[in-house]
């Protein structure tokens, strides 16, 4: 796995997350694939405001 860390635009910058030797539909790529989201949109909000998400919240009903 590699991050990547480029400046972006002003004093923003762009996080890239790469993973090397994943066979296409196997159950680490599901994983993967299901689970970095989750984890980035966490950090970006803690970034940005001080506080992650709860990811082990359950979502609210309509």
């Amino acid at each position: 796995m590699t991050f990547a860390i480029e400046p972006y635009s002003g004093d923003m910058v762009r996080l890239t997350v790469s993973h090397d030797d994943l066979i296409a539909g196997s159950g680490m790529a599901t994983g993967i694939s299901k689970g970095w989201p989750v984890v980035l949109s966490s950090l970006k909000s803690f970034l940005e405001t001080g506080r992650g998400l709860d990811v082990f919240a359950k979502p609210k009903s309509a």
